[in-house]
């Protein structure tokens, strides 16, 4: 049976997210900051295609692996530092502390790297703001369900991370996995019409559900393994999860981006308590914007005045005032 009603409402979900940033959030100036990436990664171009395309794509070797060890062990040694902020999903297996950047100034430079944030700025077209980067280790045990527990997409409308893998990640350890298309809004609208995807606002999704989608459509699911280091960059409005582990563990580091419109205080209170500092940078951001500590820190060519990004429209204004929930 066809589900008109759901995909009309899954329609006017996207819609009226996509409208209020246009209507709160400037627009970036795609070829100036196009111009200055490909300048600094020479890859940015090959790059955008494939994320707009299949909705994510990938950096090999971002980190060394030498890096990538000594981030593992500040990932530990944050946690065992801050364990009331610790949160633990899938029966303990995995274990997540948010805000890890203000706790270790290894884990700070993945944070403040403006490279991922500028590619989801060229991805969409609208300023971006890193709320917090997540630090968090998985292991295998019957009851882990993988990373973000099942199938999820972060939101509707536009979302964005990047994810950095510290660990070598084969299939047996939770590799990052996406449907190939989802991120689109006429896609969604299909798979709610045709396929029983419950409408938006819902983001939860069982295997069943993906099974009718993949059987459905003829996708294949995509699967991302890849040595530590690796650097994913993903538009996570798409249909996404970790696999569940069969071995090992995995360590990652999450970029969490949000256009500045979002960030408020509903959407510090949604979040997990954040190792201390955290919340404090996020509040400061809500007061001040515009502040060269808030937020020129993580601007690609800003000068030592902090200078921003290249922009155009008007002022930016207070950002504030959203309810939009997690």
């Amino acid at each position: 049976m066809l589900n008109l009603a759901g995909g009309i409402r899954t329609l006017r979900d996207w819609s009226a997210v996509q409208w209020e940033t246009v209507k709160n959030v400037d627009r970036i100036d795609r070829s100036v900051l196009l111009a200055d990436l490909s300048q600094q990664h020479g890859s940015t171009t090959q790059l955008l295609p494939i994320l707009e395309r299949e909705g994510v794509a990938v950096v090999p070797d971002y980190w060394t692996a030498e890096k990538c060890a000594a981030a593992r062990a500040e990932i530990d040694r944050v946690m065992e530092a801050n364990p009331a902020a610790v949160q633990k999903n899938s029966c303990g297996s995995d274990r997540r502390l948010f805000g890890v950047e203000a706790g270790s100034e290894l884990l700070a430079e993945f944070h403040r790297d403006p490279f991922p944030r500028s590619v989801g700025e060229l991805l969409h077209g609208f300023e971006l703001y890193n709320f917090a980067t997540l630090g968090a280790r998985i292991d295998a045990t019957k009851e882990n369900n993988g990373s973000g527990d099942g199938w999820h997409r972060d939101g509707h409308g536009f979302q964005y991370k990047s994810i950095l893998y510290l660990s070598d990640v084969d299939d047996g350890n939770g590799p990052f996995e996406y449907l190939p298309g989802s991120h689109r809004l006429w896609r969604t609208a299909v798979d709610t019409v045709v396929r029983g995807l419950p409408p938006a606002p819902a983001t939860r999704y069982t295997p069943e559900m993906i099974d009718r989608i993949v059987e459905g459509s003829g996708l294949k699911i995509n699967r991302y393994t890849g040595t530590a280091g690796t650097l994913i960059l993903a538009d996570t409005t798409g249909i996404h999860r970790g696999r569940p582990l069969r071995s090992g563990a995995r360590y990652a580091l999450t970029n969490y981006f949000y256009h500045p419109h979002q960030i408020n205080e509903a959407r510090i209170q949604n979040f997990p308590p954040m190792v201390p500092g955290a919340t404090d940078r996020v509040r400061a951001f809500c007061s001040d914007p515009d502040s060269t500590e808030t937020h020129a820190a993580t601007t690609v060519g800003a000068s030592a005045a902090g200078n921003s990004r290249p922009v155009h429209g008007r002022s930016l204004g207070p950002r504030c005032f959203s309810s939009q929930s997690e």
